[in-house]
């Protein structure tokens, strides 16, 4: 039960990177099934003219950081990797959807997407930073 903590936070994130990937699926398809069926029309026209940078972006992320976690899980060191670029991915889209889209995207809804984002981007900060540790440690790098 030593290394409970890497099944624990593999499953975390492992679910992370599904409702990623199935976020980046229902955008890039237009679809209005889950929990986007709850946005505000506003926000789902926001998400459907994103530029193709950050587009390419939100694909970026959704994939590194699913398949980093199914890394994680599997123990393969580049992990980290993918988990950090994905984070930096996050972090981009973060960035400009909150402080240099036209319109930013909290101005579309009444909800808390500022404390959704920040939250979200610290648990991919979160993420990476353990897969770093993890795969330190199994260097035996202190």
């Amino acid at each position: 039960m030593g290394r409970a903590h890497l099944y624990i936070m593999s499953l975390i994130a492992v679910v992370w990177g599904l409702v990623v990937m199935a976020e980046y699926v229902l955008v890039a398809y237009g679809l209005r099934i889950g929990w986007l069926a709850d946005y505000p029309p506003a926000q789902i026209e926001w998400l459907t003219t994103l530029p193709g940078w950050a587009h390419g972006a939100f694909g970026v992320w959704a994939t590194l950081a699913l398949v980093g976690a199914l890394c994680l899980a599997a123990r393969v060191a580049a992990a980290a990797w993918m988990l950090g670029i994905a984070a930096i991915a996050q972090g981009a889209l973060t960035v400009w959807a909150l402080l240099l889209a036209a319109p930013p995207v909290q101005t579309l809804t009444d909800g808390p997407v500022t404390a959704i984002a920040l939250l979200t981007l610290a648990l991919s900060l979160l993420l990476w930073a353990y897969a770093r540790g993890e795969r330190r440690r199994a260097e035996g790098v202190l």
